[in-house]
């Protein structure tokens, strides 16, 4: 015979024996735990609890044996009662138990005592907190057949209850209404239940009512049950208190901001303000109190943000501190671009913000591409910002950098917010005034809102502000016409940057390509030029493509602004 032949059938039989041997070598599984009596003694004392004695005869499966005594139920739809169980003690078979153990677990307490086959365990127990007050009277009441994880085959209770006058009891499931199998008042006023069969983990409870001569006084304790609805409950009360803290709130909010928030003085209408200054070589530029783009901005909306700084470089490029040279297209529809080239460094004329920036931009040389400037700028735009926040101070526009204004009155809304958030967690969770909660976060974001608009001018500023309005007027409404035509190209370049941070970019750059009256390319107006066969006709769209272009590396470098 083959060796396959030989060990086939010997690796066949150890793979169906295998499973027999393994199985034989397992632990036998514990068996259930079986009660076969149950009999109770329940008495209710002066002070209002009963002390209970259970006799509970059972075959237990394992080496120890545990049941649970609750102590919270459900009484109506919003509440619980509540029971004290104390003083518990057991024996098994008449001796004291051994390893008795009383532990608190969520609504009750577990019982473990140390039992193995044929036992006799008897519980003593006293609860307290069983007498209510209902509108039929005092009620006594106790599950007291409960917490076992098998089934009770039969149960018998005698409850001596002083001065009962009525007795009903019920078995079953937890919330089962189902009566038991008998349950009457004897005339020792002991209350006599039996009750055929309780399921695992069954209730049987009883309720009896007490006549007036009883003295035993109503103790039973009830807890609000929580729930979503309760926590935030709309009534009069809650509603009424929400309304009193949202109002608060909103008065404090309206309070500081006009206490603190309102310019020192109010902006008028404004003639419009014509920027021009008759000079012995003619009409020049002059805007209302010297005032810069990038400031005319930060006056105007409170913010340095990119058009203002936009528009300083605009302004700085009209002033020849630097020119803006476009670059051909690489192809028909190609990207456009630009190259920025420093003219010279600058000196006390230039104001911090304005030296900042120009220093930003070339930083890393006297020319620099558009398209290049996201990264470079990332670390650098910040001191721009700070600087021109810091300039309309020094100005004497603003009491406080608006920035840092802002700032004060936003933490102040969003610490408020947060406390708010807390305090309608902790309401919610222990009351039902969750909504109060609710009101003070709204005040808190009203507050926070509040700051948006919290930067106040001073006299000057608004002054300022006023002037700037009247110069909008102006740049809106007017035009380079009325100027000799010598002067209209420098005049409209000079208003180009206050234009563009005042929304009239597309305007005055139609202003600068209206004086090219001829139909031959232009190399340039000095501060702005562009490829090969461009006409400045064309520079309305080439500005304010590259306003769009520059501003947007700005947005991409700072997501501050």
């Amino acid at each position: 015979m083959s060796l396959k032949r030989r060990v086939l059938p010997a690796a066949l039989m150890i793979c169906l024996t295998a499973p027999i041997v393994a199985l034989s070598t397992l632990p036998a599984q514990a068996a259930d735990d079986q009660i076969s009596g149950y009999s109770a003694d329940a008495t209710l004392t002066k002070d209002g609890k009963l002390q209970i004695k259970e006799t509970v005869d059972l075959t237990a499966g394992g080496s120890t044996f545990s049941r649970t005594l609750t102590t919270r139920v459900r009484a109506d739809a919003e509440r619980d009662r509540t029971y004290d169980v104390s003083d518990v003690t057991a024996t098994v078979n008449g001796q004291p138990a051994q390893g008795l153990v009383n532990e608190g677990i969520d609504d009750g307490r577990r019982i473990t005592v140390n039992a193995s086959g044929k036992t006799t365990v008897v519980y003593s127990y006293t609860v307290g907190n069983v007498v209510a007050e209902s509108v039929e009277g005092r009620e006594v009441s106790w599950p007291v057949v409960q917490g076992f994880s098998t089934s009770v085959p039969k149960a018998t209770l005698s409850v001596s209850v002083p001065f009962a006058t009525w007795v009903t009891c019920f078995a079953g499931r937890v919330g089962s209404s189902m009566p038991c199998t008998s349950s009457q008042l004897a005339e020792s006023a002991a209350l006599e239940i039996t009750q055929n069969g309780v399921p695992a983990g069954g209730r049987l409870t009883f309720l009896t009512g007490l006549s007036d001569q009883a003295t035993v006084q109503p103790n039973a304790v009830f807890a609000t049950r929580w729930s979503l609805g309760r926590a935030f409950s709309v009534d009069s009360s809650t509603i009424g208190l929400a309304v009193i803290v949202l109002g608060i709130g909103l008065l404090g909010a309206a309070a500081l901001w006009f206490l603190r928030g309102r310019d020192a003085a109010k902006v008028g209408e404004g003639a419009p303000e014509r920027p021009v200054l008759d000079g012995a070589d003619g009409p020049q530029f002059a805007a209302p109190d010297g005032i810069r783009p990038g400031q005319v901005g930060t006056v105007v909306d409170e913010t340095a943000d990119v058009v203002d700084i936009t528009a300083t470089l605009l302004d700085l490029a009209v002033r020849n501190y630097l020119t803006i040279v476009e670059l051909p297209r690489q192809s028909q529809f190609g990207k456009l671009d630009w190259e920025l080239r420093r003219q010279h460094q600058g000196g006390p004329e230039l104001l911090s913000y304005e030296k900042a920036l120009l220093d930003a931009v070339f930083a890393d040389g006297d020319t620099v591409i558009v398209s290049e400037l996201g990264s470079s700028l990332r670390p650098r735009l910040n001191l721009v910002r700070e600087q021109l926040y810091a300039d309309v101070v020094t100005q004497g526009w603003f009491a406080s950098r608006p920035d840092a204004v802002r700032g004060r009155w936003t933490t102040a809304g969003l610490v408020l917010l947060g406390a708010g958030v807390v305090l309608t967690i902790v309401l919610a969770a222990v009351s039902k005034f969750g909504l109060v909660g609710f009101a003070v976060m709204l005040a808190g974001l009203a507050l926070a809102l509040a700051g948006q608009a919290a930067p106040a001018r001073t006299a000057r500023g608004a002054a300022v502000l006023g002037r700037v309005a009247g110069l909008q007027r102006y740049l809106t409404d007017e035009t380079s016409a009325s100027l000799p035509q010598s002067h209209r190209l420098e005049f409209a370049s000079r208003c180009l940057p206050y234009a563009a941070v005042l929304g009239l970019t597309e305007k005055w750059a139609a202003e600068i390509a209206a004086t090219d009256d001829d139909d031959d390319p232009d190399a340039g107006i000095g501060w702005y030029s562009g490829p090969e066969n461009w006409h400045l006709s064309d520079i309305g769209e080439s500005l304010s493509n590259f306003v769009t272009s520059f501003g947007g590396s700005l947005a991409t470098a700072r997501r501050l602004f």
